[in-house]
């Protein structure tokens, strides 16, 4: 679902939170009003690969039969996600060199870790 989200799906996102909804056709309008000047057809496959990825939903209007999209998830739901899917990925892959690092870099910092152990406690109890 979260897998990646490039620059210009997030310039696309960041429209949508914004708007709420919006045709392809008034984000290309947004993009280039705030510097991104950007190919319609180009809009339109980011848009394409942002449903497929279930990030955002498109609904037709049957009288003009234009398509608007909206945003399924809010901005922290899509970054919180991300986080989980990195760090639980990093935590399987390599879980005892992120654990040091983690330990080294957060030493100083009680809520932090506590924050950590939580968030650790959460994802055993999910698997």
């Amino acid at each position: 679902m979260t897998k990646n989200v490039g620059p210009l799906e997030r310039k696309v996102l960041g429209i949508l939170w914004k708007k709420k909804e919006a045709t392809a056709r008034e984000i290309c309008i947004s993009l280039e009003r705030s510097g991104e000047r950007r190919a319609y057809s180009t809009i339109r496959t980011i848009i394409k690969r942002l449903v497929q990825k279930k990030i955002i939903d498109q609904h037709k209007n049957p009288q003009d039969r234009k398509y608007t999209y909206t945003p399924i998830l809010t901005k922290h739901e899509l970054e919180t996600k991300i986080v989980q899917r990195i760090f639980g990925d990093l935590l399987k892959k390599f879980e005892q060199s992120t654990i040091n690092y983690l330990s080294e870099e957060l030493s100083d910092n009680e809520k932090e870790i506590e924050k950590i152990k939580q968030r650790l406690a959460e994802m055993k109890q999910d698997d």
